[in-house]
């Protein structure tokens, strides 16, 4: 690379000259530089007092030197002639050699001064350190990435002190002689996170003096973390395998379905020390070769079933050595999967399992032979010494016996009759009852000589009761292993089921027939006395009725004075239910609040009414729960024997219908009656016949219009249910719909009720845009779970508006459902309609008119059919109707009479401003295709009804 001669400094051959030829006397001296496209320079000195008109010589010399070219010109007196041409030519020659000296110096700077920029525009953070420690060199990169300032770290030890021990871990290996190993060191930053540098290092000399450490520094990215990371748990993992005691294979993930099956790729040497099989021999083997007679086939089918579908599997199965001894493993096989998700291997860890297997296969026979002693009634002593020499046996150490509590003295059962004394002192015999379980104590002897260390386990009875302990006592301290505990706690637990045999039985008794809160019969035992009693009747031919009571609001006890108050509420009431039956009637709970009873002895049907009104004045007296005065209402199902059922199941199930009306009267007691509908149909026919109805398809609906009272236009439809049955004709609701309750199948009804009426309201919509479509829900339906989902299906399916769903719910239905205000609150959420059906027959609070979301009242016919009467009562009966209306229309609910048939109710509704009417007098109800003509016709009309018109 040629040089400018910019490069070269002038005063260097200045001083040159000067120091030349200032000796020589008078001369006149002067060089020229040039290098090729470059501005050269020229020196000039005199010396000696040099005057050119004094007649002097002159003389040249040139000389060139890579790309310089150059000229000395020397002038001088005549005198000093033979002094001064013998100089020059060595100037010459000192010349080219100072300017050689330059050119070299300064390449030598140049190229410094490249490697300096090129190591500071590196990426690489590079580093030098002395011995002692201090930097010598950091680039720029350096300052990047161990995030130091030149300026704070040259000449001086770095400030990190993680750093600082890095540096100092290679100084001291050099020093040493060591290898110079990469050091790996985690930095913290300032957010609290760290990352992860790495230095390496060599050493750097002048000659064969060591002055320090030249290396670079990397940040070591999250991906080459999890590399490092990999090879370290390869490493370890390596380590595990070989020092491991459970033998460990690992083969080929194909070819499953050859013949010898996968490969064996490795095997550990706890698999060699095991099996007896040398590395060399099982490489390349499958693992096959440990299978013999004795290997469980299912085992190895449950195997092949997992390889196949590439799943993990354990099971346990013999194998046998190389010398052919059969051996237990436990075995666990799990495929192995590449980054890609390709499996590539199975592993298998098998474990010897033939010291466990042998003892608890010897355990379990000591059981059954133990249980076997119980069952056939052998004495607890015979019982409790097979046990223990079963425990002895394993432990030949050891000395097992039974201190069972009793209420006069402790009961001692031990198999060695030589320490029977040392057992049997009054000290021992407490210390042993009173130890913590598996807790050593020392028992010493009486006579001073070596006493026992003893550990126990707490025998308990079914209630928990402390019954006793199961005692080991040695000589020496020894600390029970967890399989040695897990033993002895299997022990405790089977002489406890020994020793609690027949108490066990008699509780066990008691839990199956008697209910453990309130001490009555449960309904298992109430089915078993019933019965009987039914038997009893028929052989006697008398009367006998069942019946089933529910407490009415019961959740509110439990959810605002708790469960307890609940419980005892429950208790106190199976007291007074006693001491209000007859010695005769029976009693039970059925569950929750729900009691069972049956009356025998019946002479007359009057009879079991008061007997009824009896248990209701009972239960209606109040209860004083936590200083509190509770008053709760029963309801009471009956049913007769022989006049309704005849088998235990049908009388509940009538019982169970019963109590339900009588739920909807608000409380109190109601009979079963039988559906009326001719031909001396049977209850079990008509239950059969309605399974069968709905995919049949023989129901069927009625709709009634429902019209506004001020202006007659028609504004909504009721949906009314029939059952057009192909033999007996059309059935009215009353006659089966209680049935449907009781058997549960009101439920699959009601959901189509819901989803027909919702599509009939649809298409009668492109007449009537607004039409309501009403339609009835039963108590069963209300309390499903998802009734809320229901209706949400339906109205999806059917695509009716919400607000043109009202749905119907009787008052008692809202007052005795646990989560009326959520399900309403939900069905509100939907967008449907909430009516009040049959208002005024339940409970009448007006309190949920308030609080539940409420859309309509309907006021019951009963109130309606009233007001043809004469005299006093129809007279109230307008004053509460009239208040019914002002209360409702305050509250911004719809009122809705029912039943409207005469001209008389028609006059009064309207009157007094009732919002909606419905009933014979306006329209009567009618199949789909009735009602659909009557619509296209009403449209047609294109004007709402005269009231007045339709009467006539």
């Amino acid at each position: 690379m040629s040089l400018k001669l910019a490069s070269i400094p002038k005063d260097i051959f200045i001083t040159l000259l000067e120091t030349f030829w200032l000796p020589y006397g008078p001369c006149q001296v002067s060089i020229s530089l040039e290098v090729p496209g470059e501005d050269g320079w020229y020196i000039e000195r005199s010396f000696g007092g040099y005057a050119p008109e004094n007649h002097s010589s002159h003389r040249e010399t040139s000389f060139t030197l890579d790309n310089f070219s150059g000229q000395i010109c020397l002038d001088w007196n005549l005198a000093a002639d033979h002094v001064i041409s013998a100089a020059l030519p060595i100037f010459n020659t000192l010349m080219r050699r100072e300017l050689q000296n330059l050119i070299q110096q300064t390449r030598l700077q140049n190229s410094h001064n490249q490697l300096t920029a090129m190591m500071q525009a590196t990426p690489l953070a590079m580093y030098a350190v002395t011995l002692e420690g201090l930097i010598k060199y950091w680039n720029t990169a350096a300052e990047e990435t161990l995030r130091l300032p030149r300026s704070s770290v040259l000449g001086q030890r770095v400030e990190d002190p993680v750093l600082d021990a890095a540096f100092t871990v290679l100084r001291k290996n050099l020093s040493r002689g060591r290898p110079l190993k990469t050091q790996r060191i985690e930095q913290q930053q300032s957010d609290g996170s760290s990352r992860t540098l790495e230095l390496s290092a060599a050493p750097f000399s002048e000659g064969n003096e060591i002055l320090g450490l030249v290396g670079v520094a990397r940040e070591i990215s999250a991906a080459e973390k999890q590399l490092i990371f990999a090879e370290q748990q390869r490493s370890l993992l390596e380590s595990v395998l070989a020092f491991a005691n459970d033998s460990v294979l690992i083969t080929e993930a194909e070819p499953i379905e050859a013949p010898d099956g996968p490969r064996i790729l490795y095997a550990n040497e706890a698999f060699t020390r095991t099996t007896g099989y040398s590395l060399e021999e099982v490489l390349g083997k499958t693992p096959r070769i440990l299978q013999g007679a004795q290997t469980d086939r299912k085992a190895l089918d449950r195997l092949k079933l997992a390889l196949k579908s590439w799943q993990p599997v354990e099971v346990e199965l013999i194998n046998y050595r190389k010398d052919g001894t059969p051996f237990w493993v436990e075995l666990s096989i799990a495929p192995v999967a590449n980054a890609r998700g390709w499996y590539t291997h199975w592993i298998s860890i098998q474990r010897d399992i033939t010291d466990r297997k042998t003892s608890a296969l010897q355990q379990e026979k000591e059981r059954n032979e133990v249980l076997e002693l119980a069952a056939r009634n052998v004495p607890l002593g015979d019982v409790l010494t097979k046990l223990i020499s079963g425990l002895e046996r394993e432990w030949p150490d050891r000395v097992v016996g039974f201190v069972l509590a009793d209420q006069s003295q402790p009961k001692l059962y031990v198999d060695r009759s030589d320490l029977r004394d040392f057992w049997e002192r009054p000290a021992v015999l407490q210390m042993l009852l009173q130890a913590k379980d598996h807790v050593p104590i020392a028992l010493g002897a009486a006579d001073g000589g070596q006493g026992w260390w003893a550990q126990t386990q707490t025998l308990r009875s079914d209630g928990g009761k402390r019954r006793g302990v199961i005692a080991v006592l040695s000589r020496h301290l020894i600390e029970a292993t967890p399989g040695e505990r897990e033993q002895l706690d299997a022990a405790a637990s089977l002489a406890g089921l020994v020793i609690n045999r027949y108490d066990a039985q008699h509780r066990l008794e008691q839990q199956a027939l008697y209910d453990s809160l309130t001490g009555l019969p449960n309904r298992l035992h109430f089915g078993r006395e019933l019965k009987r009693i039914i038997d009893q009747a028929e052989k006697r031919n008398t009367q006998m009725a069942v019946g089933l009571m529910d407490l009415d609001r019961f959740k509110l006890i439990n959810d605002t004075l708790g469960h307890s108050a609940g419980d005892l509420l429950l208790q106190q009431i199976a007291v007074r239910l006693r001491a209000t039956l007859r010695s005769e009637d029976s009693l039970a709970r059925m569950g929750g609040d729900e009691f069972l009873l049956a009356f025998t002895g019946l002479t007359r049907p009057s009879q079991l009414e008061e007997l009824a009104k009896r248990l209701i004045l009972a239960i209606e007296e109040p209860f004083v729960l936590e200083g509190q005065e509770v008053f709760i209402r029963p309801s009471i199902g009956l049913s007769l024997f022989p006049t309704e059922g005849q088998t235990p199941e049908l009388l509940l199930q009538q019982a169970d219908a019963a109590m339900y009306q009588a739920k909807r009267r608000g409380g109190g007691f109601a009979f079963y009656s039988s559906p009326d509908i001719g031909n001396g149909v049977s209850t079990i026919t008509l239950e059969s016949a309605l399974n069968r109805a709905l995919e049949r398809e023989e129901f069927i609906l009625h709709y009634q219009p429902q019209f506004e009272t001020q202006s007659g236009r028609l504004i909504g439809m009721e949906a009314l249910l029939r059952w057009q049955h192909p033999e007996l004709g059309l059935i009215a609701p009353n006659d089966f719909i209680p049935l449907a309750e009781v058997t549960g199948l009101i439920v699959p009804i009601g959901r189509w009720v819901m989803e027909e009426a919702t599509r009939q309201a649809v298409e009668w919509s492109q007449l009537f845009p607004d039409l309501i479509m009403a339609v009835n829900l039963s108590a069963r339906q209300f309390g499903q779970q998802d009734l809320i989902e229901q209706v949400r299906v339906v109205l999806e399916k059917t695509n009716l508006r919400p607000q043109q769903l009202e749905l119907e719910l009787t008052e008692s239905m809202l007052m005795h459902a646990e989560e009326a205000t959520d399900i309403l609150k939900r069905l509100k959420d939907l967008g449907v309609r909430l009516a009040v059906d049959d208002f005024g027959t339940g409970y009448s609070n007006l309190a949920y008119l308030k609080h539940f979301p409420i859309d309509t009242l309907k006021i019951d016919q009963s109130f309606i059919q009233n007001l043809t009467k004469n005299g006093s009562a129809d007279s109230r009966d307008r004053a509460l109707l009239s208040a019914i209306i002002n209360l409702a229309q305050a509250l911004n609910l719809t009122v809705t009479a029912e039943g409207v048939e005469h001209e008389l109710q028609l006059t009064f509704l309207t009157e007094e401003a009732c919002d909606v009417l419905q009933g014979y007098l306006l329209k009567r109800p009618q199949p789909r295709e009735l009602m659909s003509l009557w619509l296209e016709e009403l449209k047609k009309l294109g004007k709402p009804i005269q009231f007045e018109s339709a009467v006539k």
